[in-house]
């Protein structure tokens, strides 16, 4: 078996970046520091919003080799620095880290498919990384360059989905396919290569290394794969079947947003590359058939006659024959049996151990399922981090089952069209409308072939609800929210264009978050769509810090006791009267969570806090900014305190 061509000679997906933190080079002389400084604006280094200097992004070569090896290849990476004076100091303070990214990169191939180059990273066990977005200008450039090398020729975009910087002590995997993609029917029509990799970093004395392996592969040149994990496995599943969703989305945990789910199209291809082709058998050769002859008259041999073979018989038994003489039955041959189909395995019952997934009030979880098995709307309300979309995907996967859900982002466009359904301008020459159902009857339409298939809902989930236009949007929507007016009026009919009326199954699902710190900013919901719903609000949840300390069990307790000294527990009357961030703005557990992610991948509690707290300053007074810089200098904060008193000093009232 040849070795698959990888799909560019540098990776797309990977780069190596060296960093020296803001504390490292603040300890340094300070003759030394500012040529440090100096050396590395002229190296083009440039310097984040924690005052680290960044060195660019360095290309990173793919291997070759056989995915069998086990040692893998090595690669030195040569530190980037033109100041001999300045180096040594620099090399010793710098910390090696490879910045990731999610890419995808098309060429044109005629006038109906694309080839593309779907680059996507995940850590060690395949898992969805934490990202980020926008992906700054000098890692687009990278990325746009090594692509430009890669086989794709006459590139015509290339897009950054999303990125993170990884440390040194931690191990990723990338993957990159080569696909053919048809772009008018949104879908993946030919596998060429695919490539998986694992990357890490090392550190040798004054070295710095590349370490990657080759982990599977597929080449459409080979017919087949090399593997040390099949591409089917649980390491390489996810990634690919993203790939092949054609999705232009990054394979990443984006704040606030559900990693996207593969597509029945993408599953039908994994199956088909990992499925054997059967081997054809030779066709039997065809019977001649008998000449007819003419009889020939002959003379009779005399020949004694034969008894009849007694025809074997099975007596039933009378109480199975339900008579009183026994019935005798012919035997007859046997029947070579199919065996039946396998039932599909029962669904979890996902509500044991939601809470181990999410931190929420045992009451609020209460209510949210009783509302949800008597098909009421939920609404669940709340500031950003609270959890919202996280805990409405929850409960419908615990109602419907795994993957059993809609979920789409409100959007201030949107009018009963989209909602419901419409006529619609069909593509083509002549000019013909077509109906075309909107996001609640599509819905609709999937809940009763779950209920057929599995017996079991399916849910919509309609995300930061109040982005739309209430009234233009969901105004024909408000009398069937209630389930029992729901088999009276359908959602659209023949008077819409639609072929068949559709209603509103009574034990539909609709779920909606809205954020509570954007109201007066857009449209307000009205009383008429409110009491329809039942509302649920989602504060700080009680038993908070202990599913940080079940979650973080790395994170040591006097971290987390400073953390909280400046946070705060969301009691309001003991965050104000000790002056923390909770008291004037509204984080949520996912503020927490994100600060111990970054505290545990080193970077100190105090940058940590001042690059969350900064997108929540500009709403602050100047009291409530003082008082916050006092508490931030009692806990020995001092780059945060700065932040702080830099943006009271500024604040307009």
């Amino acid at each position: 078996m040849t070795t698959p061509r990888t799909a560019s000679p540098s990776f797309i997906t990977v780069f190596a970046q060296f960093k020296i933190a803001f504390d490292a080079l603040f300890h340094l002389p300070a003759e030394q520091q500012r040529a440090v400084e100096t050396a590395a604006r002229a190296a083009d280094w440039i310097t984040d919003s924690g005052g680290a200097l960044l060195s660019p992004a360095l290309p990173l070569r793919a291997p070759g080799g056989s995915a069998s090896s086990s040692h893998g290849s090595e690669q030195a990476i040569e530190f980037p620095w033109s100041d001999a004076g300045s180096q040594a100091a620099a090399a010793a303070a710098a910390q090696l880290q490879l910045l990731v990214c999610d890419v995808i990169s098309e060429s044109a191939r005629g006038p109906d498919a694309v080839l593309r180059l779907s680059g996507h990273v995940a850590d060690e066990q395949g898992a969805a990384l934490a990202m980020f977005t926008p992906a700054p200008r000098p890692l687009l450039l990278a990325a746009e360059h090594c692509a430009r090398q890669s086989l794709l020729g006459n590139l015509t975009r290339t897009r950054v989905l999303a990125y993170r910087a990884v440390p040194s002590s931690e191990r990723v995997l990338s993957l990159e396919a080569l696909l053919r993609y048809l772009p008018r029917k949104r879908q993946v029509a030919l596998i060429k290569d695919v490539s998986l990799y694992e990357h890490a970093l090392e550190r040798r004395g004054d070295e710095f290394w590349h370490h990657c392996r080759l982990r599977a592969a597929y080449s459409e040149q080979a017919s087949g794969q090399q593997h040390s994990q099949p591409l089917g496995s649980s390491l390489s599943s996810g990634l690919l079947l993203h790939a092949l969703s054609a999705l232009a989305l990054p394979y990443a945990r984006l704040e606030g947003q559900t990693p996207p789910r593969p597509s029945l199209e993408a599953r039908n291809l994994l199956d088909g590359l990992l499925r054997p082709v059967p081997i054809k058998k030779a066709p039997e050769p065809e019977q001649p058939r008998p000449v007819p002859t003419k009889p020939v008259a002959t003379k009779p041999v005399p020949t004694r006659p034969v008894p009849p073979t007694p025809e074997p018989v099975v007596t039933v038994p009378e109480n199975e024959s339900h008579g009183t003489d026994p019935v005798v039955l012919p035997v007859q041959e046997p029947v070579p049996l199919t065996p039946e189909p396998e039932a599909a395995p029962p669904l979890p019952d996902l509500w044991h151990g939601l809470q181990e997934r999410l931190v929420i009030d045992p009451e609020v979880l209460d209510t949210a399922r009783v509302a949800l098995t008597l098909a009421r709307p939920l609404l669940l309300e709340g500031a950003p981090g609270t959890g919202k979309t996280l805990l409405a995907t929850l409960l419908a996967e615990a109602l419907c089952g795994p993957g059993n859900f809609t979920l789409v982002t409100a959007d201030a466009r949107w009018t009963s069209s989209d909602v419901l359904g419409g006529l619609k301008v069909a593509p083509g020459d002549s000019l013909r409308y077509l109906f075309q159902p909107g996001i609640v009857t599509r819905a609709a339409q999937r809940h009763h072939s779950s209920i057929q298939s599995s017996g079991r809902p399916h849910a919509l989930i309609i995300d930061e609800f109040n982005r739309a236009h209430q009234d233009e949007a969901f105004g024909r929507l408000l009398t069937l929210l209630d389930p029992e007016y729901r088999s009276r009026m359908p959602l659209v009919s023949e008077a819409d264009g639609a072929p068949e009326a559709v209603y509103l199954p009574p034990d539909f699902l609709l779920i909606a978050t809205m954020n509570d710190a954007d109201v007066g900013r857009l449209h307000e919901i009205g009383a008429a769509l409110t009491r329809r719903f039942v509302t649920l609000p989602l504060t700080v949840p009680r038993e908070e810090r202990a599913f940080l300390e079940r979650t973080h069990p790395g994170v040591a307790s006097a971290q987390l006791n400073t953390l909280y000294a400046f946070v705060g527990t969301g009691q309001l009357a003991e965050d104000r009267a000790a002056s923390r961030l909770r008291a004037y703005v509204t984080v949520g557990t996912h503020f927490m969570c994100e600060a111990l992610a970054l505290a545990g991948a080193g970077l100190s509690l105090d940058d940590t806090l001042k690059t969350l707290t900064h997108p929540h300053l500009a709403g602050l007074s100047r009291d409530h900014l003082t008082a916050l810089h006092r508490t931030a200098q009692q806990l020995e904060l001092p780059h945060l305190a700065a932040q702080l008193q830099t943006a009271g000093e500024v604040a307009p009232f």
